[in-house]
């Protein structure tokens, strides 16, 4: 009867052995394969590439502030709109404080609307168009202090600079004048720090395309030509995405 019993927990206790090998056979290589996944993910702060520069891609409504009412007169409620990438260099950086930014933008908008008759103010079957090409430069100073040191996803940022605007206007497809606008320009904007909803995509980004930080933005932005140039100034809005590179 000994002999039965102590046989009988022999076989119990290589069972339980057999039973614990084969759990621990199952469950290692699944936490062995997290573990890995984990070690693959990148670390805080393991990369961060060199900040040297912002891209801009806007775009938004513009109505020319022309003081006659030539333009809504002749255009309706044409808004454009205004198409625009703007490149800035990174001339200072204070780290997760601010930059001071220097750069330039390129933009496009085209109006077009139902000519007018010169006798009776009617629509006729031609077309009356205007385009315009605005060249700028521009100096910024961008405050990101919120997002990096407190995680609130709010950037501020202030521009000021001079723009060329060269504009043509046409009618039936010959041009009837064009020439180019000029005065300062100005810029405030709001944007919203993606990098702070999501940290491990943002990592990634910077370390697979070198794209240190994005957001998105709303900007107000003014253009107030000279006295002898062409009123096609005035306030309006963009918005868009960003990029520091």
């Amino acid at each position: 009867m000994r002999t039965f019993l102590w046989t009988k927990r022999r076989a119990r206790t290589l069972l339980l052995g057999m039973g614990g090998a084969l759990v621990a056979g199952l469950v290692l290589p699944f936490g062995a394969a997290a573990q890995l996944n984990e070690d693959l993910l990148p670390p805080e702060k393991n990369f961060v590439s060199p900040e040297q520069l912002l891209v801009e891609l806007r775009v938004g409504p513009y109505v020319p502030d022309e003081p006659t009412g030539a333009f809504d007169e002749i255009l309706g409620e044409d808004v454009g709109p205004l198409l625009e990438l703007e490149l800035d260099v990174i001339a200072y950086r204070l780290k997760d404080i601010l930059y001071v930014t220097g750069g330039g933008a390129l933009g496009w908008a085209s109006f077009s609307e139902a000519a007018l008759s010169a006798t009776d103010r009617s629509q006729t079957s031609e077309d009356t168009d205007l385009d315009l090409i605005p060249l700028s430069l521009l100096v910024g100073v961008r405050v990101d202090a919120l997002p990096r040191l407190f995680e609130i996803p709010l950037i501020v940022t202030g521009k000021l600079g001079y723009s060329w605007v060269h504009w043509s206007a046409s009618t039936g497809g010959f041009e009837d004048a064009s020439g180019v606008a000029h005065g300062f320009r100005w810029g405030l904007q709001g944007a919203l720090d993606l990098d702070t909803f999501e940290p491990r995509a943002a990592r990634a980004m910077d370390e697979e395309w070198g794209i240190n930080h994005s957001y998105a933005f709303f900007e107000l932005t003014g253009f107030s030509p000279s006295g002898d140039s062409f009123e096609v100034g005035g306030v309006n809005w963009v918005a868009g995405l960003g990029f520091v590179l």
